[in-house]
């Protein structure tokens, strides 16, 4: 069985594939939390996608390469920021995210294989919780909190029917 790769996709079906993890991840981050909550998501979040180096799938291993991983960040920024160059507002974010999420599967669905929409699924599924992960909700000076908050539960659950 072959697998999906970048060479077998057109410049635009590629750079669905590659924007929707950094845009779940901004999603995730942006649905609550302090700004040190969201430093420290955004920072687990680029991590959990370089980590995609290491995967057995040759497309998320090419997603995870350090190009295409600024390519992705350049070609988001005009999606997530409102003309002042602000952030927009994490229901946007989760809007944009989910319209991303819902293509890329689309992409998969035409292209690639069982095998393929699953390493997907599960890579940018991932990087979400990751994200998710990386700064415990409502605490004060580190006391207390979620792991996870409710807000951040329903993006990454809104992410995951977008993919299914």
């Amino acid at each position: 069985m072959n697998l999906l790769t970048q060479a077998s996709l057109s410049p635009d079906q590629w750079a669905v594939l590659r924007v929707a993890p950094q845009l779940a991840a901004l999603a995730v981050s942006a649905s609550e939390g302090s700004r040190l909550d969201s430093v420290l998501e955004r920072a687990a979040g680029k991590a959990a996608i370089a980590n995609g180096i290491n995967n057995d799938h040759p497309l998320v291993r090419a997603i995870a390469g350090t190009a295409e991983i600024e390519a992705a960040a350049a070609a988001i920024t005009a999606l997530v920021t409102d003309a002042r160059g602000s952030l927009r507002a994490p229901p946007e974010l989760l809007l944009i995210a989910t319209e991303a999420a819902r293509r890329a599967a689309d992409v998969l669905r035409v292209q690639g294989g069982e095998l393929d929409r699953h390493a997907y699924r599960e890579f940018v599924l991932g990087v979400a919780r990751k994200v998710a992960e990386a700064a415990r909700e409502g605490d004060i000076l580190g006391i207390g909190g979620r792991l996870v908050s409710d807000a951040e539960r329903a993006a990454i659950n809104a992410i995951a029917q977008a993919l299914a």
